[in-house]
């Protein structure tokens, strides 16, 4: 597979992490994110470091918006070797903008995310 294909992929998986989250679809959360995957990072002045399933039911707590409604986003950076990939992205949602770190991995044909730090700009620690 191409490098342009691969990136195509990757960002496939991203949106489907950001719908999840932004529209409180569990299910395509869980397509977009590995069993296995950790989060971490600080959310509303509290520190977090949730496995897939903690995250996944965080977010059905928080007011979703209906499916198909536009959001912003937008992939700063991606650098991919072999079958892992980090990615950048920036995203409005839950009343802030967030910069997410995606670390992703390819195994057994399809990309994931293994691993999610992400820093809240509108509730940072001053």
């Amino acid at each position: 597979m191409s490098n342009g294909n691969e990136r195509d992929a990757i960002e496939t998986v991203v949106v489907e992490y950001l719908e999840g989250m932004i529209y409180g679809q569990g299910e395509r959360l869980k397509r977009a994110m590995h069993p296995q995957c950790m989060q971490a990072g600080h959310f509303d002045g509290t520190y977090e470091f949730f496995d897939r399933e903690t995250f996944i039911s965080s977010v059905e707590g928080e007011t979703a918006l209906p499916p198909g409604t536009p959001y912003e986003y937008e992939i700063v950076s991606l650098d991919i070797t072999g079958d892992v990939a980090v990615a950048k992205v920036t995203d409005a949602c839950f009343g802030t903008t967030f910069t997410d770190y995606l670390t992703l991995i390819k195994h057994d044909g399809q990309w994931q995310i293994v691993m999610k730090a992400f820093f809240d700009h509108a509730n940072a620690a001053s």
